[in-house]
């Protein structure tokens, strides 16, 4: 297998920036595209919908990470690929880097502040009542179109594959990056791959990492 993509390939990234493990895969995912030809567009996820509990009317501003989610989702549609990703990396080494909790309104406002969205921007998208549904859409077609459970879910762009993981305790680096990638991208293409998994027993324990 050749350890450079001939062309581009573009993928699509579910995440909810709550998730340690979805967070080192996008660190991961970064420094691939540093020495891969890839395209990474930033979709959302939320964990808060997959544990909710039948029956209860769910907290769209207080709730586990519907802050942060909806300013995500404000900052694309106002801003575009780019700014989702300046975002979501405050956002990261605020929760994962320097252990602050981004359900915190005032965190969210510092990382919003940090990636250049000013610091009314939390304000703009807990009032725009759409965002909730922004969110929502990008769930949807996660679960629908990938069968996504959790996060972090990688899926090619064009087409209906997807996978839950990678999962990595920590980031690889250059080309230990790419040759983790030239791995998982075969997986993607494969049909006939289901699914790999192993045991967590033993594993080292998930340390804080910023980008």
């Amino acid at each position: 297998m050749s350890t450079r993509e001939a062309s581009v390939t573009n993928i699509n990234f579910h995440f909810d920036p709550l998730c340690p493990l979805a967070w080192r895969t996008a660190l991961w995912a970064r420094e691939t595209r540093q020495i891969r030809p890839i395209h990474i567009t930033w979709r959302l996820f939320s964990l808060e919908i997959v544990n909710r509990k039948p029956d209860v009317q769910p907290d769209y501003v207080n709730g586990n990470g519907w802050t942060a989610l909806r300013t995500l989702a404000l900052a694309r549609r106002l801003h575009g690929n780019e700014s989702i990703e300046k975002l979501y990396i405050e956002l990261g080494n605020a929760a994962h880097g320097r252990k602050e909790d981004i359900r915190s309104r005032q965190i969210v406002e510092a990382a919003a502040q940090a990636a250049g969205l000013g610091a009314d921007f939390v304000e703009k998208a807990l009032a725009d009542a759409s965002t909730i549904q922004d969110v929502i859409n990008d769930h949807e077609e996660a679960v629908k179109r990938y069968h996504a459970f959790g996060v972090p879910t990688i899926a090619l762009e064009d087409s209906n594959v997807g996978y839950y993981g990678p999962v990595i305790h920590s980031v690889p680096k250059g080309q230990d990056a790419g040759e983790l990638w030239d791995h998982f991208v075969w997986l993607l293409h494969n049909d006939n791959i289901y699914e790999l998994k192993r045991d967590r027993a033993g594993a080292p324990p998930f340390g804080p990492v910023s980008a």
